[in-house]
């Protein structure tokens, strides 16, 4: 059964470090399709309070240069992360150096998995791609549960898509979580899919993070303050997790 989840329907019982975000992100070029899945989880149980402290100092720290009639940003920053960029909107060349650094200094990390795949070749189903990439993110999060000798988080929210893409996801993530290494340890993670068109601070910097690690796949040489921040909250097994494109980068 797919569960959504809202501001309306938050997550009763649990503690904040108890839940745990999955970000997303797909790029279409002449030449490609880039899949990204990024799960973003805070490792002291203060991590998520700690990022709404920052993203409100950053509004107060960047208050007096945003006026009310600011226009709405267009970069790929403020598509993705409007809450966490709202302060930058009249700053776009520093957003993503501000960002970085804001990443930088939480106590969080991210797992992910990318699958790319040729224009022209056989792509494969959608289920076949979320299993793919779920089986990637979940195996480099079990292992670091096992290595930090931590427990699962219980929820795990990833942004709400039309009904039949859901239900694909779900189908896949269950398939999945049984057959892994760390099954046992996985166990008590729930998968759910946030329903409000404003999300929580913790889903869009997921989201900003999947982006980023998309991003550098299309444009590798490009430089990126925010993915090589990602890169450094990234756990093994690999420090950059690609499946569906055998042999390439892994760094």
């Amino acid at each position: 059964m797919t569960t959504r989840v809202s501001s309306a329907r938050p997550f009763a019982g649990l503690r904040p470090e108890q839940v745990a975000f999955v970000g997303e992100y797909v790029a279409t070029t002449p030449t490609k399709l880039v899949f990204v899945q990024l799960l973003c989880w805070p490792t002291v149980s203060a991590g998520w309070a700690m990022l709404s402290q920052a993203s409100s100092a950053l509004r107060n720290v960047r208050g007096e240069l945003t006026t009310l009639g600011a226009p709405k940003g267009t970069s790929w920053i403020h598509q993705v992360s409007p809450q966490l960029s709202s302060s930058l909107e009249r700053d776009a060349a520093a957003a993503e150096t501000t960002l970085a650094t804001l990443i930088r200094r939480l106590p969080l990390r991210f797992a992910v998995a990318v699958v790319e795949h040729e224009i022209g070749q056989p792509a494969g189903s959608e289920a076949l791609r979320y299993r793919s990439l779920f089986t990637a993110s979940l195996t480099a999060y079990g292992a670091y549960l096992e290595s930090a000798n931590q427990p699962a988080c219980h929820a795990l929210v990833a942004p709400s898509g039309d009904p039949a893409t859901s239900h694909t996801q779900q189908q896949a993530y269950d398939e999945v979580l049984p057959h892994l290494d760390s099954a046992t340890r996985l166990v008590p993670l729930a998968l759910s899919f946030w329903s409000d068109s404003r999300v929580p601070l913790p889903l869009e910097l997921a989201q900003l993070a999947a982006a980023a690690v998309g991003r550098h796949v299309l444009a590798p040489a490009e430089a990126s303050p925010l993915f090589e921040t990602v890169r450094t909250h990234l756990v093994p097994p690999s420090r950059f997790h690609s499946v569906g494109t055998p042999g390439r980068r892994r760094k």
